[in-house]
């Protein structure tokens, strides 16, 4: 991901819409066959698996993974989309897997898709310190590392607190310190769930 992620701000993309993961790519970090073919079977596995990063009310916000078999569009090593390929010159290969990230979610009925790869895009350009912390965040989560997941959880509060005023057009319940923060998203409650007394109220 990170790689996509630095590579679609160095080279101008827009990335709209872009995988998170190719084939090609995961064999460029020195993963064999066997290896990438046991990444897809699990990757297919959770297609569709959805995690809740926010809730209130009638509002809600998950994670959502999707692989798709399509062909693969790349230039200079960045795995790109259709509409980045009409402003540069692409490769296209025959078609292959390809990981994708979304943030879905419903707001007074409306349904809201936004690919993962170009939100962490716009926070690598405006905040490039929250960046690095959001992704130990994520690290952090796999990992189990509390350390790693509290930067990345301070690094969100203090986003959405920076933003609020536009963040509130969207949410109707804008977090005021960490504790709101836990309270309205599902998934941060549950990793920090044996935790909640550490974390400061302001």
């Amino acid at each position: 991901m990170d790689r996509q992620v630095k590579g679609c701000l160095e080279l101008g993309l827009g990335c709209r819409d872009v995988p998170v993961a190719t084939s090609p790519l995961l064999k460029s970090f020195g993963f064999s066959d066997y290896k990438v073919k046991k990444f897809w079977r699990i990757a297919k596995s959770f297609t569709g698996f959805s995690i809740n990063i926010y809730r209130y009310e009638e509002t809600c916000f998950y994670i959502v993974l999707e692989v798709r078999r399509e062909p693969l569009l790349a230039y200079q090593n960045v795995y790109v989309d259709f509409i980045d390929c009409q402003q540069v010159h692409c490769t296209e290969y025959p078609k292959g897997n390809k990981l994708y990230i979304y943030i879905e979610g419903s707001l007074e009925g409306n349904f809201m898709k936004i690919n993962g790869v170009f939100l962490l895009k716009k926070l690598l350009e405006l905040r490039p310190g929250c960046y690095k912390e959001v992704m130990s965040l994520i690290y952090g989560s796999l990992r189990g590392d509390l350390s790693l997941m509290l930067k990345g959880a301070r690094c969100l509060f203090n986003l959405v607190n920076a933003y609020k005023d536009l963040v509130s057009i969207v949410l109707p319940k804008t977090p005021v310190c960490i504790r709101d923060l836990v309270m309205v998203s599902p998934i941060i409650r549950v990793l920090f769930s044996s935790k909640l007394k550490l974390l400061p109220s302001t």
